[in-house]
């Protein structure tokens, strides 16, 4: 029985002393209590309560002082997503114009917020880019509704101008729905002349020009939301105009999302790529793609494949290949050797190509030479070999994944080696011939000759942490 069900059958009796045993134990669910409260005071077409509620919580945040460390700031994300929410799905229904002015003023926490967390994985700035999603999207609700309540264009501007923490980015250019065509044309018009105002400002050599530069992504934004190819090209070219290989890539990548494939072609021409071949021939092959040119695609992938053997120029050929293609292909890579590429990446090449066999016995040939892989590559493998029915390469995985551990002395992942080690035991046991590796006991002999003094691992292991006496 779902909770919705077994909630519908208490009486309001029952409900009441619910929400007195859980009120007071904890502040944010207090604070949900309170909004849900507050929503069903008043006519349906009052929201007085629930305003009042929201207006003082965010007030209560905006006083705060409390400094977030890095542990913290996923709880105070959560506290602040909450009460984003609410203003959505509790207010706007009721009131979309209040449910606007409580967004914008959610908005204005952003600084302060920042202030007072540390906010590295990014969840404070997500509820912040959320809250200006939501303030377009109530903006477009009003505007149909009272479309003089506010000056949009002068709004949407001044969010562009107070953006120092970068949650506002997307507001122009997530703002066709809101602003009409003939607005962000004038918009970028005002850019225009704010950055040709700026370049004509005499400065320190050297010096940013911060202004330019802030007028010219408020021309590209405008162009983004109008899908406008050309006016992306003058916000470049307003600063750049012999544009730098990046820039070049924002160009190409802009025009191969509006499909103009000649603008991409045009920019793909130009004699800066010559010092970023990387980005110019990834570029190149998407527009080959989007071209249709298969077969010239499929030439200069092959190009790169035997110019630069590795998995991230194998992948998208052999993604290409057809069926009678991926034979030949399979072969080139198993003709490789380590005198041509790293062990570690022919391995991951093999199995791509789909030649398990042939890996494992790379593998096998050298396997200390596999300690440094990341965990999440060995890993990998080791679920591919297992697969295949390869408990010797399992072994070498395996085998890798504990050594680098333990010689690290990473005690926070001895669980994770805890479990590799016991999935060696297991190996073990369905294993006849180890070929050239050293079996299971010299291994763990070997094991807790260098690493005896590491109790806490063996106590995971139930496994001695001693070797025994001859």
């Amino acid at each position: 029985m779902t909770l919705e069900n077994r909630a519908a059958r208490l009486t309001k009796p029952d409900l009441i002393r619910l929400l007195r045993a859980v009120y007071g134990r904890e502040s944010q669910v207090d604070d949900v209590i309170d909004r849900y409260l507050a929503a069903g005071c008043g006519p349906s077409n009052e929201a007085f309560a629930l305003i009042e509620t929201l207006t003082a919580q965010l007030q209560q945040i905006a006083e705060e002082d409390e400094f977030y460390g890095y542990r913290g700031s996923y709880g105070f994300s959560e506290r602040l997503s909450s009460l984003l929410s609410a203003i959505d799905n509790l207010l706007r229904p009721q009131d979309a114009h209040a449910a606007l002015r409580l967004t914008e003023a959610f908005i204005a926490l952003a600084d302060e917020a920042f202030q007072r967390v540390d906010d590295s994985d990014g969840y404070v700035g997500g509820v912040f880019r959320d809250a200006t999603r939501q303030w377009l999207a109530i903006a477009v609700d009003v505007r149909q509704q009272k479309p003089d309540a506010e000056n949009w264009l002068q709004k949407v501007r001044s969010f562009f101008d107070n953006n120092e923490y970068g949650v506002l980015d997307d507001i122009i250019a997530n703002g066709a729905p809101l602003l009409s065509e003939s607005e962000l044309r004038l918009l970028a018009a005002d850019f225009e002349a704010d950055a040709k105002a700026a370049l004509a400002t005499p400065r320190e050599p050297g010096r940013y020009n911060v202004e330019a530069a802030h007028a010219c992504i408020g021309i590209s934004s405008v162009a983004e939301a109008l899908q406008d190819m050309a006016l992306y090209e003058q916000a470049t070219l307003l600063t750049s105009p012999e544009p730098n290989s990046l820039q070049l890539a924002r160009l190409v990548e802009f025009a191969l999302t509006l499909g103009d494939l000649d603008r991409a072609a045009h920019w793909l021409e130009q004699l800066q790529w010559q010092g970023d071949q990387n980005r110019y021939r990834s570029l190149r092959h998407r527009w080959l793609k989007r071209n249709g040119d298969t077969d010239q695609l499929k030439a200069e992938l092959q190009q790169d494949f035997t110019e630069k053997p590795h998995s991230y120029t194998l992948e998208p050929l052999w993604r290409m290949a057809s069926d009678q293609e991926q034979p030949q292909l399979r072969r080139q890579v198993e003709n490789l050797s380590t005198d041509i590429v790293a062990p570690d990446e022919w391995v991951a090449m093999l199995l791509l190509a789909g030649s398990p066999e042939r890996a494992e016995t790379v593998l096998l040939a050298d396997p200390d030479r596999f300690t440094s892989v990341h965990y999440g590559t060995l890993l990998k493998w080791a679920k591919r070999f297992a697969d295949e029915d390869r408990p010797l390469a399992q072994v070498v995985c395996y085998r890798a994944l504990l050594t680098d551990l333990l010689e690290r002395g990473y005690t926070r992942a001895y669980r994770h080696g805890a479990d590799y080690f016991h999935k060696l035991l297991a190996l073990d046991k369905v294993l006849d011939d180890y070929r050239e590796l050293e079996d299971a006991q010299a291994f763990i002999h070997g094991l807790q000759t260098r690493h005896g003094r590491k109790r806490s691992f063996w106590e995971l292991t139930d496994y001695p942490n001693k070797p025994p006496k001859d």
